[in-house]
């Protein structure tokens, strides 16, 4: 089975369970050696049907670019597929259950990938991935995993919130042509 219909099943998989939800799966290639894994799509993913398309992408996406790299480089992806929002239609954080529930998938679709390093975009991806802790202490830290590296830095959202928080963004992403 290649890549490509390994995620096909596992996506499928994931509409059968949720088949009334807007899904938004993956962007980039199956074959980069790098996987950033966010936390759940927004507004503007679920429009469009892509990973990061919205304020936080376009951050991730020219940081990228700064340092010589371009999206299509990367796989991109989200621990939960479908956008969580509150009562009034607005965003909000997935919750644990809705983590857990794509935990297995997850699981699945790196595996399915099998990236050389992993890079987390912030804490509810951290948890997705069952890395404990608080951002304090994992952000910029490489950390070994079934054979594989993993980077866990801010989410390009939170750096839009907090914007002292983009030199150690950029610093961490930075690692990313030393660790491949």
């Amino acid at each position: 089975m290649t890549k490509e219909q390994k995620l096909q099943y596992i996506f499928g998989a994931i509409k059968k369970a949720y088949p009334n939800r807007k899904l938004v799966f993956n962007d980039g290639s199956p074959d980069m050696p790098v996987m950033i894994i966010g936390e759940a799509p927004g507004k503007d993913e679920e429009i469009q049907g892509k990973p990061f398309v919205g304020r936080g992408g376009k951050l991730l996406n020219s940081t990228l670019e700064t340092l010589g790299w371009k999206r299509s480089d990367f796989y991109v992806t989200n621990v939960v597929k479908y956008r969580p929002s509150d009562e009034f239609g607005g965003n909000r954080t997935p919750t644990p259950e809705e983590i857990e529930k794509f935990r297995l998938a997850l699981e699945k679709e790196i595996e399915a990938i099998n990236p050389k390093l992993i890079v987390i975009l912030g804490k509810v991806a951290m948890s997705g991935l069952g890395i404990e802790g608080s951002m304090g202490a994992n952000r910029g830290q490489v950390i070994e995993r079934n054979g594989r590296k993993i980077i866990v830095t801010y989410h390009p959202a939170a750096i839009l919130r907090n914007p002292n928080w983009e030199p150690q963004f950029c610093e961490d992403l930075a690692k990313i042509k030393e660790l491949i």
